[in-house]
């Protein structure tokens, strides 16, 4: 596996005492717990410096409980996540290598290669998944905080790999270092999705492939973790106003809604060519933590999914879809 570089000007870093400098601009990036901290800016939610408050707290917290705990404790000290959701997000963080098999899968099946990038890997899930899978693993994320949770994710399993915190826009690698690339939940979670395809087909080789999912923005049904009918085709001001009286707090505040055919467009600008588009592959039988009414659902969604007939109308407006891209070879 090949070394960093600055995500500034792209030139070489130099790994010394505490972190990484910058051979041309002279940046500094600090090593904290462990993890190189490349950010440019801190994410949608916090500041870097509260951040890395945030992520202090929780790595002295997980020196001394399991990851269950760990993840509890998150939500205990996380105030925009209100209290009735926190329970169904730390079910969706404890389920996360169960709910990365089909994407895993579909990116083993998909070519040849076993440098593995999760781009936003959260609390790792994808990157246990991945053991066995791909020989190298990288994982990044925008935030440090999740970043020390994969780590005793991985710890627990008796597992590594390598986590760097950075921006998914913003990306600390040489070109052509990935074979595959992970984004699962990434898009709408980011600044700018076109940015952040067009980063991760940077640093992949020719012929790799990119697997995608995403929250499409045509669905009228209810948003899968808030609950709120057709999220991403109300306005703004009006579903701010629907989540803070549901919820206490617009918790899709910092989103980005996209769709199936604006993600192929991103990646076509990018570089890469499509190879596959569907509804998402939905595993319904690791709901246990989710209502009976929305298991019932997903269940429903699950077989329709496959259905040749029903297939193109669930990528076009259905909840989710999943993307396949490869990277055209230059001549």
């Amino acid at each position: 596996m090949t070394g960093f570089v600055c995500p500034e000007c792209r030139s070489s870093v130099v790994e010394g005492e505490g972190g990484y400098k910058c051979a041309s601009c002279g940046r500094l990036y600090p090593v904290l717990f462990g993890i190189p901290d490349f950010r440019l800016r801190g994410d949608l939610y916090l500041s870097i410096e509260d951040e890395r408050a945030k992520a202090a707290r929780l790595h002295d917290f997980a020196e001394k409980h399991d990851f269950r705990e760990l993840v509890g404790f998150y939500y205990s000290i996380t105030d925009d996540v209100a209290d009735r959701l926190a329970p169904l997000f730390a079910g969706y963080v404890m389920h996360a290598a169960d709910r990365a098999r089909p994407s895993i899968e579909a990116l083993r099946s998909a070519g040849r290669g076993d440098a593995l990038l999760d781009l936003g890997c959260g609390s790792g899930g994808a990157l246990v998944t991945a053991a066995g899978v791909f020989r190298d693993r990288t994982g990044i994320d925008i935030a440090l905080r999740w970043l020390v949770i994969a780590r005793k994710r991985l710890d627990q399993a008796g597992l590594s790999a390598r986590l760097v915190c950075a921006d998914a826009e913003a990306l600390p690698f040489p070109e052509g270092t990935f074979t595959h690339v992970l984004a699962a939940d990434l898009l709408e979670n980011t600044r700018s999705p076109a940015a952040a395809i067009g980063a991760a087909a940077a640093v992949m080789e020719d012929g790799g492939h990119m697997y995608l999912t995403g929250s499409n923005c045509r669905w009228v049904g209810p948003h899968p973790a808030t609950g709120v009918w057709a999220a991403g085709l109300v306005p703004q001001r009006l579903r701010s106003a629907l989540l803070k009286s549901k919820h206490g707090i617009d918790i899709l505040r910092a989103v980005s809604f996209v769709s199936p055919g604006s993600v192929r467009r991103m990646g076509e600008a990018a570089g890469l060519q499509q190879a596959d588009a569907r509804p998402l592959d939905l595993d319904a039988s690791n709901l246990e933590h989710r209502s009976a009414l929305f298991k019932a659902l997903a269940r429903a969604y699950a077989v329709l999914a496959k259905a040749p007939v029903f297939r193109p109308v669930l990528l076009a407006a259905g909840p989710v879809f999943q993307t396949m891209f490869v990277k055209e070879k230059t001549l």
